[in-house]
């Protein structure tokens, strides 16, 4: 019998993630330069998550990261054509900026640790659960397209499902 491992949702480990960074960079001031350039940080990833998430609806299917075998779509185009994660990549520039805004290293700490945990845990469950529902199709996806950034594969080719 398989044993289920309950997750938490990405946007617990986001919120937690966010009020570590807030907590080690207590004290920590803005400076405009800072505050410029957390903001472009900020808009990359507010275009990455809302794009992607934009894309999904179109697509029809879901972006529940908890019941991804509810997918009904391989969406591959859009932000997915540069990253298979562009929505946790987006959660991560947003964790990002946070750090640089406040201009504090120590901030990258919780960074680090969330993108370790979506790497090691919330990802591969993700994927599993895609090459189950999309077989082939999806592999062909994961050999052309970098999990976080990349290079593209100019091997593989992926199609819509």
């Amino acid at each position: 019998m398989e044993q289920i491992i309950r997750r938490p949702p990405p946007a617990v480990l986001l919120a937690m993630a966010g009020a570590a960074q807030g907590a080690m960079a207590r004290g920590r001031t803005v400076t405009p330069a800072s505050v410029a350039a957390a903001t472009a940080v900020v808009g990359g990833s507010l275009c990455l998550l809302a794009g992607s998430a934009g894309n999904f609806l179109r697509h029809r299917t879901t972006v529940d990261p908890v019941r991804v075998e509810r997918a009904q779509h391989l969406v591959v185009d859009g932000p997915n054509r540069l990253t298979r994660n562009p929505m946790y990549l987006g959660l991560t520039g947003l964790l990002l900026s946070h750090a640089i805004a406040r201009r504090s290293p120590s901030a990258l700490i919780p960074l680090a640790g969330f993108v370790w945990l979506i790497d090691r845990h919330q990802i591969p469950a993700e994927e599993k659960a895609l090459e189950e529902r999309f077989g082939q199709d999806y592999l062909d996806y994961k050999e052309a397209v970098p999990r976080w950034l990349g290079a593209p594969s100019v091997r593989g080719r992926c199609r819509a499902h």
